[in-house]
């Protein structure tokens, strides 16, 4: 089965025109479990948020892209709380406990306003 990821993936193959055994020697993985992390059989490895974007050169646009399309991949997003200030702790919790409730238009406006906080403090731009 196509997946977003696996068309991410096998594009970043063919752009670096390396082949599917190529790359999962970069990622120090076996060919057979690459392909299945491309056809939605496997989970990716949480690694691969920073191995990839610095293995293959990615732009910063090109990160975020694979990024996104990374977690929206997962059926489960995991916070590790443990050392999150307690502010950080109360939003994530909150957040959570409501998620399904959250319209399409709040929705739209919690990503604006993340989109645009982060934008600004990136030390890229």
């Amino acid at each position: 089965m196509r997946t977003k990821l696996g068309d991410f993936l096998r594009g970043l193959r063919m752009k670096a025109d390396i082949s599917l055994r190529k790359m999962a020697a970069d990622l120090g993985i076996s060919p057979a479990f690459l392909s299945a992390v491309e056809n939605g059989k496997k989970k990716m490895p949480d690694s691969w948020f920073a191995l990839i974007p610095k293995k293959y050169n990615l732009t910063d646009d090109e990160s975020d892209e694979f990024k996104d399309i990374a977690y929206e991949s997962f059926e489960t997003v995991e916070l590790n709380l443990a050392k999150a200030k307690e502010a950080n702790k109360k939003l994530a919790i909150r957040f959570a406990r409501r998620f399904d409730e959250i319209d399409e238009k709040t929705c739209e406006e919690l990503l604006e306003v993340l989109e645009n906080k982060f934008k600004e403090d990136s030390p890229h731009e």
